[in-house]
């Protein structure tokens, strides 16, 4: 094999690689919440937007959530400093304040 159509045969093959990457990273239906692969983020999943879905992420890394029976005062100021009150769904606000 020469050098050229070595060269050649791998571009290729990177090339099929970044394809089905991208086609592993879109959403094509609604997921659970797992860990996020985003720097900083905790958790992510994929929600419907629309007609199509979109993969939201959210939640500070290191930070413990109190769910629902928690110290209330961190939950009161939790909600109240990010306005859950009117985050709309399909939000990575939507979801930290639904954790909470």
């Amino acid at each position: 094999m020469k050098k050229s159509e070595l060269k050649q045969l791998i571009k290729e093959i990177i090339l099929e690689d970044n394809k089905l990457l991208q086609e592993a990273a879109r959403c094509t239906k609604t997921t659970g919440k797992t860990s996020s692969d985003r720097k900083g983020k905790k958790w992510m999943k994929c929600v419907k937007d629309g007609d199509g879905y979109k993969r939201i992420h959210w939640g500070q890394k290191g930070v413990k959530v109190t769910g629902k029976s928690g110290d209330t005062k961190r939950k009161k100021a939790f909600r109240a400093r990010h306005k859950c009150s009117s985050a709309k769904p399909g939000t990575p606000r939507y979801q930290a304040c639904k954790d909470w």
